[in-house]
């Protein structure tokens, strides 16, 4: 079986980092500078073509990304890790060192990324709802519901959220867990 190194690149980036979403996918493919932006999405497109690996949302997942979407997540198929194992000695090995070493440095923000997450829904007054939420360990360890009235105030608002959430959380303890100004 011949295929091109962009195509076992990706398979192996999906193979040592399952459940990476798409475009954490092409940033490390396109960090090994061995394809450009157009050679990667068409080597991508054809693996999953190919049925060898899965492209799409997981169900009950809440993650979105920047536009409200739900986030798609990259997967090895059966058929794509059976590929891999027979071809995966064609990868050289720096590129393997170079993909393995870039991932772990990545693997925090890959996480830190997925436990952080904003809907927004529209309410039946025609306000929208913006829903942010963080999970560690699986566990619901902040939530917080707002309403806005309008779409583009929710936007922002969710954009705040899921790039500075730390930010936020400190933000709103700190207020909380201070002294009230005092009444004139």
């Amino acid at each position: 079986m011949d295929i091109p190194i962009q195509k076992l690149t990706l398979l192996y980036i999906a193979g040592q980092a399952p459940g990476l979403r798409r475009s954490q996918l092409r940033d490390a493919a396109l960090a090994t500078l061995s394809m450009d932006y157009f050679d990667m999405a068409t080597a991508l497109d054809e693996l999953a073509d190919a049925g060898l690996i899965h492209i799409g949302a997981r169900k009950g997942e809440e993650a979105v990304d920047a536009h409200n979407r739900s986030v798609e997540r990259c997967d090895l198929t059966e058929k794509g890790t059976a590929v891999l194992k027979a071809l995966q000695p064609q990868i050289p090995p720096a590129t393997r060192r170079f993909l393995t070493q870039y991932l772990e440095e990545r693997g925090l923000q890959r996480k830190i990324a997925d436990a952080v997450t904003a809907k927004i829904d529209v309410t039946p007054d025609g306000q929208y709802e913006v829903t942010c939420r963080q999970k560690e360990g699986g566990d619901t360890s902040f939530l917080l519901t707002l309403r806005f009235p309008t779409e583009t105030m929710a936007r922002k608002a969710a954009e705040m959220w899921r790039e500075h959430a730390d930010y936020v959380v400190q933000t709103l303890i700190r207020v909380m867990l201070e002294q009230p100004p005092r009444e004139r």
